[in-house]
């Protein structure tokens, strides 16, 4: 039986979940994997504190050279978890330490490779040392390595999908219980699926780090971080959820997205409005889901031209798996954990060291059919005003959408947005544009947003196409 032995940086969710897995089940592993896996050392920061510190003292550390420098570890697993930025200078030093020491890698933070890639994988190159990285997307979904290897012969047109579990478990209790934002939240951080400080992930940061790394396997492009657009869900309110399905049969959730578009990438994070009728509008919690669409699997030869068929469906492969919480990434950690053992020298292609250029599409390029929101002091006129302005900057509107609220609803809204007018004052309403720029839309809104009878910000959000 081939024998690995592992050092461990970092004992949080991720951590915690590897130790459990391998202290309590280690034998059950080693008989279903061929593999025996023994952990040799653990830096946490505070070791005491720790669940498995009363059984196994003797392996917990506060200094993390004491992983990096072991001279028995064979793979070092980072799963620290950058929440700043100086972890994630901090954390990718010890991951190229770790190289130095004649150590392979695995780790489960998108932050630092998305950031230092071509830092990473130069320094991994230079001691001909191995990096696997599947549990940095997707939680448990096997979705790298099935780019990477089962695609091989494919033409990749496009990827997208729930990257952020709780961005989408938020916006289900949303939809589902009736809860506002806030609620929503301290729901998620009451289950485990929303750190303390839950901005990474509400902002589309994390989302942001992941596509990052889908499109650097999925394409072999590398897209610099704070490049594309990035929008998070702290503006949806339950007020979006009324409209998306009472008027547009639709309901909302954050999407990560890259495709190759006339010579550029169209790479996105946002919320979208999305047909009932499309299938990732039924994925709920904190589960992910990844779609891809490749021109080969549109039933075209390797040596026909390529082609997209008009009428054929955004994606030819969906890949549903869960994507929060400790237990499915130690699972992934885990698989690349096997990988290296058994001495399978494939590396992915490598953020940061890509081998195609593509500029990535800014605001101005980047064109939907959008959903607008206003929550306005009720008056004569607004909507002509707003209409104006839209006009005036060569937008096309194809609908006004309009409820009858109810007094319950308005005094949700005031509540939601902490609002000291009247109710029976307020009026919200949306209005759908036809296709145009993020450019054109947010010029718009912001000479729309200095008007006085704006109670909070307009919203959009883009309306989700076919690819």
């Amino acid at each position: 039986m081939t024998r690995a032995r592992l050092g461990l940086l970092g004992s949080g969710t991720v951590g915690e979940a590897l130790q459990d897995i391998l202290f309590r089940n280690g034998a059950a592993v080693a008989a279903r994997a061929g593999l025996e896996l023994e952990i040799k050392k653990i830096y946490t920061r505070r070791p005491a504190e720790k669940k498995w510190y009363r059984t196994h003292p003797e392996l917990f550390t506060a200094r993390a050279e004491d992983v990096t420098d072991h001279a028995e570890v064979d793979i070092v697993v980072e799963v620290l978890g950058a929440q700043d930025h100086a972890d994630v200078h901090a954390y990718k030093d010890l991951i190229v330490r770790a190289f130095e020491k004649g150590k392979d890698v695995v780790t489960s933070d998108k932050a630092v490779l998305a950031r230092f890639g071509k830092e990473i994988w130069t320094a991994a190159s230079q001691f001909r040392r191995e990096l696997r990285f599947e549990a940095c997307v997707g939680g448990g979904i096997p979705i790298l390595r099935a780019l990477a290897e089962s695609f091989a012969a494919e033409d990749p047109q496009g990827i997208f999908g729930i990257i952020n579990g709780t961005c989408n478990f938020v916006l289900s209790e949303m939809k589902k219980a009736n809860k506002s934002f806030a609620e929503a939240i301290a729901e998620a951080q009451k289950l485990g699926y929303a750190e303390t400080n839950p901005v990474s992930d509400t902002s589309g940061l994390d989302a942001e780090a992941k596509l990052i790394l889908l499109a650097a396997v999925t394409f072999g492009v590398q897209i610099e971080p704070d490049v594309m657009v990035r929008h998070g869900i702290e503006e949806i309110q339950a007020i979006d959820f009324l409209y998306a399905d009472r008027k547009g049969s639709c309901t909302i959730k954050h999407l990560a997205t890259a495709r190759k578009l006339n010579g550029f990438m169209a790479a996105l994070v946002a919320p979208f409005l999305v047909p009932e009728s499309h299938l990732i509008a039924g994925i709920d919690g904190p589960t992910n889901a990844i779609f891809f669409k490749g021109n080969r699997s549109n039933g075209q030869s390797l040596d026909a031209p390529v082609s997209n068929p008009p009428g054929n469906r955004d994606w030819n492969y969906a890949f549903i798996g869960p994507g929060s919480g400790g237990g499915p990434t130690a699972v992934a950690v885990l698989g690349d954990i096997c990988d290296l053992a058994r001495g399978r020298r494939h590396p992915l292609p490598r953020p940061g060291a890509a081998v195609a250029s593509l500029n990535v599409q800014s605001e101005d390029k980047i064109h939907f059919h959008f959903y607008l929101r206003f929550v306005v002091r009720d008056r004569p006129g607004i909507v002509g005003e707003i209409c104006q302005i839209l006009g005036g900057e060569g937008i096309n509107i194809s609908e006004v959408w309009q409820l009858s609220h109810d007094a319950d609803e308005l005094r949700r809204l005031a509540r939601d947005y902490d609002l000291t007018t009247d109710p029976e004052l307020i009026l919200p309403f949306a209005i759908t544009l036809e296709e145009t720029s993020l450019g054109q839309v947010k010029k718009a809104l912001e000479m729309i947003g200095r008007k006085d009878f704006n109670l909070v910000a307009p919203v959009w959000i883009p309306m989700w196409p076919e690819l």
